[in-house]
């Protein structure tokens, strides 16, 4: 080695961290997903590809799944992509107005079970949003 690189290297005025400050500041909530690519920093359970469970009001994939009208139902899922108002187990479904507003295939309030669960994360049933983006 040469000596000007010897000094070049101790003269840098590196600065040592621990792998647990590196890792924090690499990524914050210890979910696997760096700081720039993780929507929500501040949520373990939010990143791109996380489960997404349905209706909850979090967007726990970051967006990775196309939601036109912003209901927090996958267009693939929604019966009606473009209007808000209407998605599975939306509760605003009214008898007679003939408009399906729970994607059940009927014009009326029916108890069967809604389906909330990622179909690709059956498992996951409940996700905690924190503060960041994706709320």
């Amino acid at each position: 080695m040469r000596w000007w690189l010897v000094a070049a290297l101790f003269g840098s005025g590196c600065v040592y961290v621990t792998k647990a400050e590196f890792d924090s500041l690499w990524d914050e909530d210890g979910d696997g997903w760096p700081l720039g690519e993780d929507c929500d920093e501040l949520a373990e359970a939010v990143y791109p590809y996380a489960p997404d469970v349905r209706g909850d009001g979090c967007d726990s994939d970051c967006g990775e799944e196309s939601d036109q009208d912003g209901d927090d139902w996958p267009d693939d899922s929604d019966c009606e992509p473009t209007d808000a108002t209407i998605f599975p187990c939306s509760g605003n479904e009214s008898n007679g107005d003939d408009v399906d507003s729970d994607c059940d295939g009927f014009d009326e309030k029916r108890d069967d079970a809604c389906p909330t669960t990622d179909p690709d994360f059956p498992e996951v049933t409940t996700v905690v949003c924190g503060t960041g983006d994706s709320e």
